[in-house]
This record gives structure tokens, C-alpha cells and sequence, in this order.
């Protein structure tokens, strides 16, 4: 047995099945356009660039399908880290909201005049005998004695407000998110950003989520090359 011949063939074997299936992975992004003489194309176009629209037409299609289905959207909304983070974020919303003064929304002098025309109002549909005795003028000047700068926090149950709006917060989440995506043709918007993307970019982007995989590969072809040179050996010299 020549066991220099030996691991010579199974060398050379796996480096040619390394190089083949490199040459192979890049063979599927490069050229980025195709290498002509004239109008005769000497080297094609790679593969996923020549398909590149198809490709993101397909992307947009999945993502469609089984990311940002209308049943996948409501998961999402409906799972318990994305119901406590809105919850989290409605309560500090509210909070800020109690906190104000009523003033800040509306006048004191808009607040007096609703209050009048709605008493005056009450008074002569409900009381018509005593419409006479209540006049604008006597209610605003009963209302502007009136201190308004409190705060709304003070008015209402405020943990009763909170559960409400979040009720109706989540109810038109929803009902209404995945209308919202599906109205905007989610995929039409993804098969145009990856139709934009350059030669390189594209590239860059599925090696980043490929390359493990690619790598396998590699190795693969390298075992694969190895046995085969194992295999002349023994062919030859057995």
C-alpha cells in the first residue's frame, strides 16, 4: 500500500470537491450581469440575479402567506409579551393624560359655555316653568367662580378608563391590523424592496442567512471529494 499516493488522492479529491462547490454557491450570485462578446454571451448571468424579480415576487408571496397573514397578524397581537408591552405603553400613555389639568384640553371659557347651553337646555325641556329664572347670564356668572384646573385623574375612575380603552384598543387591533396590511399589499411592498436591491446587497443579505448552511456545503463537498479519492486508490491498487 502507497500510503503516500494515498492521502495525496483523498487531498487533492476533497480540495477539488471544496473548490467546486464554492465556485458552485458563488456561480449562483455571480456575474452579476452577464459576460458578452458583441451580442454573444460568453458567461451567463448567476443565477439568483437573473432571477431576481421572480425571487422577490416569491418573497413577497411567503411573507404574505405565512408571516403576515391575516391569522398570523392576530397571533401576534394575541400572544402575552405583545398584550403586556401595548398594555405598558396605553397605561403610561393615560397616566400623562390623568395628570393634565383640564384646562389644558379646552378653555375655561368653552367649558362655561357648554355648561350653560346644556343646563339652559335640561332646564327648559325638563322644567319648562322655571326656564324664565335661569338666563346665560346668571349661570356664567355662577360658573366662573368655578375653579377648573383639576386634574382629570380627579374626575374619573381612572383604572376603570384604563381597562375600557384597552378593551377597545385591543377589539380594534384586532379587527383592524390586518385589514390595515392587507389594504397596503404587504407583499407588493416587500416584492419592491427586494426587486431594488442590488446585485451585492442581495448577495451580502442571503450569505448573512445562508452562510452556516454554505458553509456545510463546502465541508461536504470536501468529505465527499475525499471518499472519492479514497476510492481510486482502492480501485487502482486493490
Amino acid at each position: 500500500m502507497n500510503g503516500a499516493l494515498f492521502f495525496i488522492l483523498v487531498g487533492v479529491g476533497a480540495l477539488i470537491g471544496y473548490i467546486t462547490n464554492y465556485i458552485a454557491i458563488r456561480l449562483l450570485f455571480r456575474p452579476y450581469k452577464p459576460f458578452k462578446i458583441g451580442n454573444i454571451t460568453v458567461f451567463p448571468q448567476g443565477v439568483i440575479p437573473r432571477e431576481k424579480k421572480a425571487l422577490a415576487k416569491k418573497v413577497g408571496e411567503v411573507v404574505k402567506k405565512y408571516i403576515l397573514s391575516e391569522e398570523e397578524i392576530k397571533k401576534i397581537i394575541q400572544t402575552d409579551e405583545v398584550k403586556k408591552e401595548i398594555e405598558l405603553f396605553i397605561e403610561k400613555k393615560l397616566d400623562v393624560i390623568f395628570d393634565k389639568k383640564i384646562t389644558e384640553f379646552v378653555t375655561k371659557e368653552e367649558i362655561v359655555r357648554k355648561l350653560v347651553k346644556f343646563i339652559e337646555k335640561f332646564v327648559s325641556e325638563k322644567f319648562p316653568m322655571f326656564a324664565s329664572f335661569v338666563n346665560e347670564n346668571m349661570l356664567k356668572s355662577v360658573f366662573e367662580k368655578v375653579d377648573f384646573e383639576t386634574e382629570i385623574g380627579a374626575l374619573i375612575d381612572t383604572q376603570r378608563s384604563k381597562e375600557v380603552v384597552k378593551q377597545e384598543i385591543f377589539e380594534f387591533l384586532e379587527a383592524e391590523v390586518p385589514q390595515i396590511f392587507i389594504k397596503a399589499e404587504i407583499e407588493k411592498i416587500v416584492e419592491q424592496k427586494v426587486a431594488s436591491f442590488n446585485e451585492k446587497t442581495l448577495e451580502d443579505m442571503l450569505f448573512s442567512l445562508m452562510e452556516k448552511h454554505f458553509t456545510f456545503i463546502n465541508a461536504a463537498g470536501a468529505v465527499l471529494g475525499g471518499i472519492i479519492g479514497a476510492v481510486q486508490y482502492l480501485i487502482l491498487y486493490l
